[in-house]
């Protein structure tokens, strides 16, 4: 069997050590047959045992994946040295090695340590059928004691948030929003801090510009796309009147409302101060002119040319009454006013968190959302300053482990980060991902953890001043042949951007020639150039 020769930068990603590590790795790029390398040089050439790293895949079937690969590997450097008796007993460390998912991982801690939380040796993990009849018949039982308390703040909420036909749509909104608070590592803090969020109690008092708040600053980026989507159609639209002379009215009419949409969408940009009321009044008085007439003409393209203009004249109608319905004074207000209906939902939430807690408690059991939460109430502790730090047990497998690798990182969310990092020694972290294969934001990855990390960690050999972690990228795709490539940059050079797919999409992400495979034969199917099929469903219907 060939001897495999890997580029300048899989061997980084090889041999690197002593420093935090992120592998950013394309497509195609091997960074699974790099990250078993690493563990068995980790292995043969650094003396570490197996079980002296822990190794966080994504999936159950990723880690069996990772263990047979690693096995194997093992069983070659055997067969090249049958007499290293340190190679033979890797092979059963393997058997207890920590390469497993973030959740096993978090499973085998709570088993470890469950003495440290108020929870019973044998419990068990419910089923998701189970947990949701469990949340359902805690629910009922909560709204039903605030009926019967005639509860002030919770008819409040029945008024504001229900109507005639029954409490659904709070019970929704509360289990939604516990739901989603889990991915936090501290979920009633992070709830308390984003509800402070809408304490707009002292803005009221002075000069406010709504533009500034995280809503505003949204709103008006919205805005902004919908004004030169709109103007980018009108465009098109225009610069096809333009050819017939005929037309020109009708183009008059286009570049009149493609120049009403230019100056609002300049002073989205050039705007400084009262950022939010300036566009709030350019926007309630922009008007579109009335369409001109013309019996005689008989071109077909000038009903075309209504046709975009209406859809847009509609789309932009839309937004305006979807986003500026307030000045920045009556933004204000309007939101304070929330604020004392979001403190209700708090309480509401932390309440059912409560009893649901102590249900599943009086049945010994946990669930999906338990296993990270409660690992995490292992691992940290607060001091006196009320400040989290690492417990003593983080510390014991702390000095255990020589390094954690973590595969997906891209997938990771805050509450793995967390843990991840509470167990690390601050500079013995391999991460290996690619953001631009994140497609699990709405199981609450993060991917920003991710880019925060590619944007401050320097390339190996560059100077760190700072001593952050070090970066490799492996953009080289030994899977693809280079028409394959070709295509695919072009493509996503076009379509991917920060604000779409969280990177920009440049040279310098490109998928890069690997490996150089034979043409095939031009009688093959698949000879000849990469094509790119485009159907239009619009006409199709």
């Amino acid at each position: 069997m060939p001897k495999v020769t890997w580029t300048k930068e899989q061997q980084s990603a090889i041999y690197e050590k002593c420093s935090n590590i992120l592998v950013a790795a394309a497509a195609g790029s091997g960074k699974t047959a790099v990250l078993v390398e690493r563990i068995i040089n980790k292995i043969v050439n650094e003396n570490v045992d197996i079980d002296k790293l822990l190794v966080v895949t994504f999936t159950n079937a990723a880690a069996s994946e990772m263990r047979e690969r690693i096995l194997d590997a093992i069983y070659k450097k055997i067969e090249e040295n049958p007499q290293d008796v340190r190679l033979q007993k890797q092979i059963n460390l393997l058997n207890k090695a920590s390469i497993c998912t973030i959740h096993s991982f978090c499973l085998e801690v709570i088993r470890n340590y469950f003495y440290e939380l108020d929870l019973s040796a044998n419990f068990r993990i419910a089923d998701s059928a189970e947990i949701e009849l469990l949340k359902q018949d805690v629910l009922e039982e909560l709204f039903e004691e605030k009926y019967y308390e005639n509860d002030e703040e919770f008819i409040t909420l029945i008024n504001t948030y229900t109507s005639y036909r029954g409490d659904e749509p709070l019970k929704e909104l509360v289990l939604k929003i516990y739901e989603y608070i889990q991915s936090a590592p501290f979920p009633k803090e992070w709830l308390k801090e984003k509800i402070e969020m809408f304490n707009l109690k002292n803005e009221l008092k002075k000069i406010f510009d709504y533009a500034q708040t995280i809503w505003g600053e949204i709103l008006l980026e919205e805005y902004k796309d919908k004004i030169i989507e709109n103007r980018l159609k009108l465009e098109g639209i225009k610069d096809k009147l333009t050819r017939f002379t005929e037309l020109e009215k009708f183009t008059c009419a286009i570049v009149n409302d493609i120049e009403a949409l230019k100056e609002i969408e300049e002073a989205i940009t050039k705007t400084k101060e009262n950022i939010w009321d300036t566009i709030y009044i350019k926007a309630n008085e922009l008007k579109f002119g009335k369409w001109p007439t013309d019996r005689k003409c008989t071109i077909d393209l000038k009903n075309e040319a209504k046709e975009v203009r209406d859809k847009v004249k509609k789309d932009i109608e839309g937004i305006h009454k979807k986003i500026f319905v307030y000045d920045s004074e009556n933004a204000a207000k309007d939101i304070y006013e929330m604020y004392d209906s979001l403190k209700r939902i708090e309480n509401i939430v932390n309440e059912f968190e409560a009893k649901f807690s102590q249900k599943k408690k009086e049945k010994n059991i946990i669930d999906f959302h338990d296993i990270e939460h409660f690992a995490l109430k292992i691992l940290v502790k607060q001091n006196e300053n009320k400040e989290y730090v690492p417990s003593e047990v983080a510390k014991k497998i702390m000095e255990k482990y020589i390094e954690i690798a973590i595969d997906e990182y891209q997938d990771s969310n805050l509450v793995q980060e967390y843990i991840l990092k509470v167990v690390s020694r601050q500079n013995n972290t391999f991460m290996v991902g690619d953001v631009k294969q994140s497609i699990y934001k709405f199981r609450q990855a993060r991917p920003e953890l991710f880019l925060e990390k590619y944007e401050e960690y320097k390339l190996v050999g560059e100077t760190n001043e700072n001593n952050t972690g070090e970066k490799i990228k492996l953009f080289k795709n030994f899977r693809s042949r280079e028409n394959i490539l070709k295509i695919t940059n072009l493509i996503f050079d076009q379509i991917m951007s920060k604000k779409l797919g969280d990177i920009d999409y440049t040279k310098e992400e490109y998928l890069n020639l690997g490996a150089n495979y034979e043409n095939p034969p031009e009688s093959s199917n698949f000879a000849g150039k990469a094509e790119l099929h485009i159907i239009d469903m619009a006409k199709r219907r």
